[in-house]
């Protein structure tokens, strides 16, 4: 049996501004005081050591807490002025945060929008966006004649995923990644997603796919598989937009096709104040009481500088067999 072991002597002298707690322990003694001994009366117990020990190190705990946080701000603020938008800052703490619907909604609310390549999501504000206002939506004289010429079904939320697979199906890659898909799907049960369908004969042959946010439309991306399927969907969904009271349709980045309807760059700052007005007063995609299933019965109008009014001639029905939507 090993023998009992017991605690250091206390009884070794304290040197000068120290008082001795146990071998090569110290804690600092009590300041000189008028009218008092300038040392401690005698060598302190573990209890009263334990106690002063933790008392500082609750302070100490107090200060790198409060250190830390001034060291968060300080870095905030200095990550704001390095180019090219201040907003900068905020990509990278949403960078850091758990990937959910209720984030990517937060994020889209402050004007920045998720990618994801590789596995690794980020988040990008670029100080310009490409966006169409919807009062200044144009239609050219040869695209009408070519949306005249088409013949498609359109449709709104009939079939969400398989236009999310549709979008990412792409040879050079994509940053629609499965994980981002299964969030967007999330977004539609939520009623913040919606997509828009193209058919043709019963197949899907172009569509797109955004997040309704106040009264901006953000279309995060598109498809198509025939000739101007792509072009119709998006005049569809764009006189839907105009009749449900929304402001823009946001394309984040140049496309030539967003380019064609009359998109154009705006400031970043500017684009904020829009999604502003819009959740002060936002619209809805669809009218109270249900989702949308096709374009209405009426014709799907246009509106431009150059042309007052633009029919795109389009069946109306469902396509034959239905279309399955978000499971």
């Amino acid at each position: 049996m090993k023998n009992e072991q017991h605690g250091p002597s206390l009884t070794k002298e304290p040197q000068r501004g120290e008082s001795a707690v146990g071998e090569g322990v110290s804690i600092p003694a009590e300041p000189h005081q008028t009218g008092t001994r300038s040392r401690l009366a005698g060598p302190l117990s573990w209890q009263a050591a334990s106690n002063l020990l933790h008392k500082n190190g609750s302070k100490l705990r107090e200060l790198r807490d409060k250190g830390a946080v001034r060291v968060q701000r300080a870095l905030g603020r200095a990550s704001t002025l390095l180019p090219p938008t201040p907003l900068g800052a905020m990509c990278g703490v949403f960078d850091t945060l758990p990937l959910s619907a209720e984030t990517l909604l937060l994020g889209y609310t402050q004007g920045i929008y998720p990618m994801d390549f590789d596995g690794q999501l980020r988040w990008h504000c670029p100080p310009e966006r490409f966006i169409v206002y919807l009062k200044e939506l144009r239609i050219s004289a040869n695209m009408r004649r070519e949306l005249k010429r088409a013949s498609y079904t359109v449709t709104f939320d009939q079939a969400p995923r398989e236009v999310l697979l549709a979008c990412a199906d792409r040879e050079e890659g994509t940053w629609l990644s499965p994980r981002l898909q299964a969030i967007y799907l999330q977004l539609f049960e939520m009623g913040a997603m919606h997509s828009v369908e193209a058919w043709q004969d019963g197949a899907l042959v172009g569509g797109s796919f955004g997040v309704s946010i106040g009264r901006v439309w953000t279309s995060e991306s598109m498809f198509h598989r025939a000739p101007h399927a792509g072009k119709v969907q998006f005049a569809a969904v764009a006189q839907h937009l105009i009749e449900r009271g929304f402001e823009c349709v946001d394309g984040q980045q140049y496309s030539e096709h967003f380019a064609r309807f009359g998109a154009r760059d705006v400031p970043v700052e500017e684009y904020r104040q829009v999604l502003a007005r819009g959740l002060a007063a936002p619209a809805s995609f669809h009218a109270p009481g249900g989702r949308a299933t096709r374009a209405d019965d009426s014709d799907v109008e246009a509106t431009g500088p150059k042309s007052d009014r633009v029919r795109l001639k389009q069946s109306r029905s469902v396509p034959p067999g239905g279309a399955s939507g978000a499971a």
